[in-house]
């Protein structure tokens, strides 16, 4: 078993955050989230589509330039990305509107961290998970509690029907090629609007002085 502990960073701060309470008080969470989804993942196609559709009507039907029908699709796709961003602005407005809601006094948007998180993983054999514990404090009662999620992050052992151990050289005794995997690796991930990055853990033996060895590797698709 492999336990690892760091300090993470505080959520940081999104376009709409000074809006939200009032997002929130005139349209409910609810309906925020509905948004979201419907930014995110229902409009940008729809845009997107319809501006090839229309760009295609123009120019047999009407006969537009060339430049006209290039100018609608670029504007069809520009309206699909401002969507996403909006719908992972709405997102964000939600998670704001749980995370800041005092636990003790029930105040919304009251709640603030007030000391970096803990990020715990935890590998084994056969599972592997990440937790973050985050420290809140209310701005109006000065309840304090600490909370702990995954926040999104997947996690998972490698593949085991693929698994063949990798070798490296061993960083202590110097023998090539004397370090082999000696379980599955772990693998993350933590998804972005546009992106995800992976994270891939290996753990290392060495067959001759015993030395362990960690790489992390790293890709964002």
């Amino acid at each position: 078993m492999h336990i690892i502990t760091y300090g993470g960073e505080y959520k940081s701060d999104f376009f709409l955050k000074r809006l939200a309470p009032s997002l929130v008080s005139n349209f409910g969470e609810e309906r925020i989230s509905a948004a979201s989804e419907l930014f995110s993942y229902m409009f940008p196609p729809l845009l997107v589509m319809f501006s090839f559709l229309f760009s295609g009507f123009l120019s047999s039907n009407l006969g537009v330039p060339l430049w006209v029908d290039t100018f609608i699709v670029v504007f069809g796709i520009a309206l699909g990305v401002l969507a996403v961003v909006l719908g992972g602005q709405f997102s964000r407005i939600t998670d704001y509107h749980r995370d800041a809601r005092c636990r003790e006094c029930c105040e919304p948007f009251a709640c603030e961290e007030f000391e970096k998180p803990d990020v715990k993983e935890l590998s084994t054999p056969h599972s592997y998970s990440v937790k973050i514990t985050r420290y809140w404090r209310c701005k109006k009662c000065g309840h304090e509690e600490a909370r702990t999620g995954s926040e999104g992050i997947v996690a998972w052992k490698g593949d085991p029907g693929v698994f063949t151990p990798k070798k490296i050289s061993c960083r202590a005794c110097g023998k090539n090629a004397a370090c082999e995997e000696f379980k599955r690796p772990d693998v993350k991930e933590i998804k972005q609007n546009f992106w995800a990055l992976i994270t891939t853990t290996r753990y290392y033996r060495c067959k001759y002085c015993g030395h362990e060895d960690i790489e992390v590797e790293k890709q964002r698709i």
